[in-house]
């Protein structure tokens, strides 16, 4: 049996929703691309090594598009182990980010 160099190439995180998956990849220290669709609208989240620091939607580029892409009700995402990613243009801090994702998260 053959096992991966690195296990992010085989962990999924977009099993759960999104502001879930989000928080998750944050505290695995991960560098993925997390890809949104809601019927025609799309965007790019990008985490680098545990912080956020890129997002882009058709409309919107950096904090603009992370909340845009927030604000976007019955998501679907689809997260990717990522080498190349976009360049940092979110200006406010992760943990920022991650206490606003908690605010969107449903109760059980």
């Amino acid at each position: 049996m053959e096992f991966p160099d690195n296990l992010s190439e085989v962990m999924d995180f977009s099993s759960y929703d999104l502001c879930t998956t989000l928080r998750l990849i944050v505290l695995s220290g991960e560098t993925r691309r997390v890809e949104v669709t809601r019927g025609s609208k799309h965007g790019s989240i990008y985490v680098k090594g545990g912080e956020i620091y890129a997002a882009v939607t058709d409309t919107y580029q950096g904090d603009e598009a992370f909340f845009e892409i927030l604000s976007w009700d019955g998501t679907s995402h689809v997260d990717y182990n990522e080498a190349h990613l976009s360049e940092r243009n979110i200006r406010i801090p992760t943990s920022v980010l991650v206490e606003a994702m908690s605010s969107r998260t449903p109760a059980p």
